[in-house]
This record gives structure tokens, sequence and C-alpha cells, in this order.
């Protein structure tokens, strides 16, 4: 599958961890991931309220994150289609980082050391998450406009 096992000069497969680069930044993303689990724990527990959207007070129209929290809380509550109907960059992103941390993971393993594993990251993943907004912005604005769909 593309952004797995890379192979090294000849026929042995790489695994993915020994790239010291690719190591830090799946460490980073952990860090990461843990502040933000943390935050959204606060955010909860201090029952802060979402902030509307400014972009569509103002213009109307939809901006390109709208539906993003809406498709986390699916998520969280298991409902995957309304998350993607919501925003489907969501669902995509959460997806991918899933398998890139616990294939990574898996590489990490002592005893899996050995054997092709790993993920690397690859700039086509975040190509692709900026071609989901861009696409979910336009499609809802386009409903919104000419149908009178209201997401």
């Amino acid at each position: 599958a593309v952004g797995f096992c890379r192979k090294i000069e000849g026929d042995s497969p790489m695994n993915v961890m020994e790239m010291p680069e690719q190591k830090h930044i799946f460490l980073i993303s952990l860090v990461l991931s843990a502040v933000l689990i943390g935050l959204l724990f606060f955010i909860k527990l201090a029952h802060i309220p979402v902030p509307p959207c400014y972009f569509h007070q103002l213009t109307g129209l939809y901006c390109p994150g709208c539906g993003g929290t809406r498709a986390w809380i699916a998520l969280l509550h298991g409902h995957f289609l309304h998350s993607l109907v919501y925003h489907p960059v969501v669902l995509y992103g959460t997806s991918v980082y899933l398998v890139y941390v616990l294939s990574n993971l898996r590489a990490l393993l002592p005893h899996m050391r050995h054997t092709p594993s790993g993920m690397a990251f690859r700039n086509s993943y975040l190509y692709a998450a900026v071609i989901l907004i861009l696409g979910n912005w336009i499609l809802k604005n386009i409903l919104l406009c000419v149908f009178h769909l209201a997401m």
C-alpha cells in the first residue's frame, strides 16, 4: 500500500522507524495528539462553548471548516456516516492517523523491528486532505446557494 515500507538499496525492506526523520515526526505527532486530547477534555470539563463561525455570520456562506465540530462529535459517538457528511476530512484524517500510529507502534516493538513495517509520512496525505476540504467547501456552498439546502 502507498506509504508503507520503503526498500533500501537492494531487496531488503526497511522498518520506517529506523529512519530518524520519520521517527521524529511520529513522536511529535504523538505528543501533539496528547496535547489536543488534553485540551479537548479541558474544554469539555470547563463547559467552554464552541464559538460561532464568523465567516458564516459575515457572508452567509459556509467556511472551509464548517461542519468539522459536528463531524468530530458524530465520530466520537460512532456515527461514521454522519461524520463523513458533516466534514469528510475528519473521518479521512482520523483513519489515516490511526493506521499511521498503529503501524508505527508495531514498528517500534522490539520483536517486530526486523519485519517490514511502519507507515512513512508523505505530503500526499496532506494534499488529499486539502482537496477534501476544498471540495467539501465548494459542494456545500453550491448546495446552499443553488438548491437552498442548508447542511
